[in-house]
């Protein structure tokens, strides 16, 4: 009883994905014309408007860190489903491989 009570509050906690890219450099400009029109696909499939933070002191000048945020576990998975099955996308992943010299995720939730 006590580990599907845990399995519920999991599948409605809210989560936040962050999404942390290191540049190659001199990649920047080619790297964020990939990266606007993955966003336009993470909308199409029902994700909202990128958070996108750059370097504003320190030595990360090429990374660059998103945060999404979902109502769920359950909600994340759908959405990345969708957006990962588009045949645009599929395609734009290959240009930002190119680009990119690592990508990293995180699943962070909140505390109480």
């Amino acid at each position: 009883m006590l580990w599907n009570a845990k399995r519920k509050e999991e599948s409605t906690m809210k989560v936040l994905m962050r999404t942390t890219v290191k540049v190659v450099p001199g990649k920047m400009a080619e790297y964020m014309e990939v990266d606007k029109k993955g966003e336009a696909i993470a909308i199409r499939a029902g994700g909202s408007p990128w958070k996108r933070y750059g370097c504003l002191s320190g030595d990360s000048a090429h990374t660059l860190v998103y945060d999404t945020e979902f109502d769920s576990l359950a909600a994340m998975e759908a959405f990345l489903e969708k957006m990962f099955a588009d045949p645009e996308r599929q395609q734009l992943i290959a240009k930002s491989d190119a680009c990119i010299v690592s990508h990293e995720n995180e699943l962070l939730m909140p505390m109480q």
